[in-house]
């Protein structure tokens, strides 16, 4: 009994540890399978995270690859802009076609986008500029433009793609080219060509647009030059003939200046002549009129009248041109006196009042009290009188003439205005009126006799006081004529 107890008990003992021990590993087992599992999780997630990070690492790589591109193409495009450049401050400093074409080098054709460039002649092919091209290709680009120049005309830029060009793409080793005409406004120059491409293997659109741009703006350079050479051409013809014009201005003005003095010292010299006898005969009718030697018949004395009135209008006249020509040669003595010439208006509106009364005219004055003025008095005086006498003829019966005085803004010079409500002048005739002998032609006009002398005499002697006069005329309104005088007292001169 103590034996199978002591058995029993030793089984027993062995179980439990059995148990235990089966119960460890299932422990552990179950520890283990959670680390696994935990391990796997990571290792997961290290995947997830590696593949990421693969991920955003082609991402960098496609970036930097696609930067270096961009950066590759804002190059490409930059030098283009600093060939372009080039070209057109090379343009503004030259009237030459050598050095325009001079700047076709191997650093131009590189910027283009090419290795090798070619400049020929359009009329005769011959070759101006070859730059790296073999001879081989240079004549297979001559013989296909013999045949294909006309289309040069027609198409901007030729390209290997173009129908007309298969023949030239099969025989060259280089089937990237270019072809263009560099034209002015008249025809065309040269032929533009490029080839074998420097670092695409495709020729794209900035090439094309780049080339093209250069042919034009060379052609603009060769018509800028064109043009200037026509300019200064025509400047020297200009130039010349201005000079032979101007001699024969210069020669013409030596004949007018003497036909001038001559026809002034004729007609001074006419009416010297003149004088004497009209003065006789002046002195005759005026004794005659008078009847200091006995009375006469009535219509004698009729017919003497009228005798004795052309006689004073022919005196007058021949003083008129006798002062004309003595202004117009520098002989008329002009004597600068201070007066009052307010009082001298007065004095001459009333010396002609008579002759107004005759036509019912009033002559009205617009004066200041008292107004000095630095001018030659009895030049002025015959100023007056003509300008009111002129208003005076061309005045209807029953009108207005006014005389005003006012000082001018500058407070130094009068101005003077002579108005009337006559028939007045055409704008056409107011630059006329102070010519020698001009009339204005109208009904009104030709009732009215006179020589056409007082006006231009009128201006002579403002000119020669070196002042102005000027005129404004409505037809049927009336006219005014204006001059200017100097005010002062010849004891501040």
């Amino acid at each position: 009994m103590g034996i199978e107890a002591s058995i029993s008990t030793t089984g027993l003992l062995i179980i439990a540890a059995l148990t235990f021990a089966v119960v460890g590993l299932v422990i552990y087992s179950l520890n283990s399978i959670n680390t696994v599992n935990t391990l796997n999780r990571k290792i997961t997630q290290l995947n997830e995270h590696i593949k990421e990070f693969d991920h955003q690492a082609k991402l960098i790589i496609t970036s930097d690859m696609e930067l270096k591109l961009y950066q590759e193409s804002m190059e490409d495009k930059l030098n283009k802009l600093i060939l372009l450049k080039r070209f057109i401050l090379t343009a503004l400093n030259s009237i030459n076609a050598e050095i325009i074409f001079a700047q076709i080098d191997k650093k131009t054709i590189k910027d283009l986008g090419f290795l090798r460039g070619l400049l020929l002649d359009y009329d005769t092919l011959d070759t101006m500029i070859n730059i790296d091209l073999p001879e081989e290709d240079v004549n297979i680009f001559k013989h296909f433009l013999r045949a294909q120049k006309a289309s040069l005309n027609n198409i901007a830029i030729l390209t290997p793609d173009l129908q007309v060009c298969h023949e030239i793409k099969n025989n060259l080793n280089e089937p990237n080219f270019l072809i263009a005409a560099i034209k002015t406004r008249e025809n065309i120059k040269s032929i533009f060509i490029v080839s074998e491409l420097a670092a695409s293997s495709k020729i794209n659109r900035a090439e094309k647009e780049m080339f093209t741009i250069l042919c034009l703006y060379m052609g603009q350079c060769l018509d800028n030059i064109s043009l200037f050479e026509e300019l200064y051409m025509a400047k020297d013809e200009l130039e010349k003939k201005i000079k032979e014009r101007t001699n024969e201005l210069v020669k013409s003005l030596r004949e007018i200046e003497q036909i001038s003095k001559l026809k002034s010292d004729f007609i001074s010299s006419v009416s010297h002549e003149l004088r004497t006898p009209l003065t006789s005969v002046k002195g005759f009718s005026s004794l005659l009129v008078a009847e200091k030697f006995g009375q006469l018949p009535e219509q004698a004395m009729s017919r003497l009248k009228t005798i004795d009135e052309n006689v004073n209008k022919l005196v007058e006249m021949v003083n008129t041109i006798l002062d004309i020509s003595r202004i117009e040669s520098g002989k008329m003595e002009v004597k600068i006196t201070s007066f009052d010439v307010s009082k001298l208006i007065s004095d001459t509106a009333d010396f002609l009042s008579p002759q107004a009364e005759g036509k019912s005219i009033t002559i009205k004055t617009e004066l200041p009290e008292s107004l000095s003025i630095l001018a030659d008095r009895n030049l002025i005086e015959r100023v007056l009188i003509n300008l009111i006498n002129n208003s005076i003829k061309f005045t209807p019966e029953g009108g207005t003439i006014t005389v005003t005085c006012k000082i001018d803004n500058d407070t130094t010079h009068a101005i003077i205005s002579i108005a009337d409500t006559g028939f007045g002048i055409s704008e056409d005739n107011l630059q006329k009126i102070f010519q020698e002998f001009f009339r204005v032609d109208n009904p009104a006009n030709r009732q009215i006799r006179g020589s056409g002398l007082g006006l231009s005499l009128v201006k002579r002697i403002i000119d020669t006081h070196k002042e102005k006069i000027w005129v404004e005329s409505k037809i049927n309104e009336g006219t005014v004529f204006y001059f200017t005088l100097k005010i002062g007292d010849i004891t501040n001169v």
